[in-house]
């Protein structure tokens, strides 16, 4: 990993670190040629001015992408790893990267996110004046620059579990106005946890991510307890990453919906879906993946 000097970073480093950067690196596969994404990811939040402090979290990969982390935090102060056993959540791991983390505001970047330098400044600035607990979002985009789905307008409700597995659009972000500027952030119901930064206080009344989500939907759920609590879900298209593609997780993404299904109901009839909630998003996944044409996952 080459080094990042910068007089940004230097000046920083006497002072309380402002944003940890907390990757939760799972299922890396070795690669014994080129960059791999989390390279790239890694990198990007190295050069990143406001990333003072990056966590990664070593969740059940190959002994040769652990020895290349423990590498990397020994070269450098800036970085720490952490251990997280196979068999925990997504969410838990998550967590314990949180617990590690030592900044003001607290950045979750998936491994397959290249950020865009400058961008982690402007998702900052849109939630300094925001109702807290606050969290603001980034844009996500292909590697051929088309937009990834990274926010949700509308209220989040156990339908919108179902809304999610068969990829409906929710509505869309309103228009900033020019009052809104120079951060033309935006509110919605949720951000992806791809791309998510928060207060590290206000993360911790929020008490992190629920760890019962075992893979997906933590950050909906996340966002939905912050709008609960009164506060603010911001969508910064300012900021921006580039995502790699991911595979589906097919039963853990259902699981993970609905978790968030029984979380939310609140009326009878939601409570009456929520009950089934787990077979019947099962099978509507498994429509999306035939209608998409891709083979249904079994994992």
């Amino acid at each position: 990993m080459d080094k990042f000097p910068s007089r940004e970073r230097s000046a920083a480093a006497a002072l309380e670190p402002r944003v940890s950067a907390i990757v939760v690196a799972r299922n890396v596969p070795a690669n014994a040629s080129g960059q791999s994404a989390l390279d790239l990811c890694l990198r990007s939040a190295l050069a990143e001015p406001w990333v003072d402090d990056l966590v990664v979290v070593d969740h059940g990969n190959p002994a040769p992408v652990s020895s290349a982390l423990r590498a990397l935090h020994l070269d450098r102060r800036d970085v720490t790893v952490v251990s997280a056993a196979p068999d925990l959540s997504s969410a838990a791991a998550a967590n314990l990267g949180a617990q590690a983390a030592r900044g003001r505001w607290l950045l979750f970047l998936d491994p397959d996110v290249v950020l865009q330098r400058g961008g982690v400044a402007r998702m900052a600035a849109a939630g300094g004046g925001a109702r807290m607990p606050w969290i603001v979002g980034g844009r996500l985009t292909d590697l051929e620059g088309r937009d990834r789905r990274a926010a949700r307008g509308g209220a989040l409700n156990t339908f919108s579990a179902i809304a999610v597995a068969v990829d409906w659009p929710a509505p869309k972000p309103r228009k900033p106005k020019a009052s809104d500027l120079p951060t033309s952030a935006t509110k919605v119901a949720a951000v992806s946890g791809a791309f998510m930064l928060i207060p590290r206080a206000d993360f911790q009344t929020l008490d992190g991510f629920d760890e019962m989500f075992v893979s997906d939907y933590a950050d909906l759920d996340l966002c939905k307890r912050a709008l609960d609590a009164g506060g603010s879900v911001l969508f910064q298209p300012e900021a921006s990453g580039v995502q790699f593609e991911r595979r589906r997780k097919g039963r853990k993404q259902a699981q993970g919906l609905a978790r968030f299904a029984v979380k939310s109901a609140k009326t009878p009839f939601e409570k009456a879906f929520a009950a089934i909630a787990a077979p019947a998003l099962m099978v509507l996944l498994g429509l999306r993946d035939f209608v998409a044409g891709r083979p249904p996952v079994r994992r």
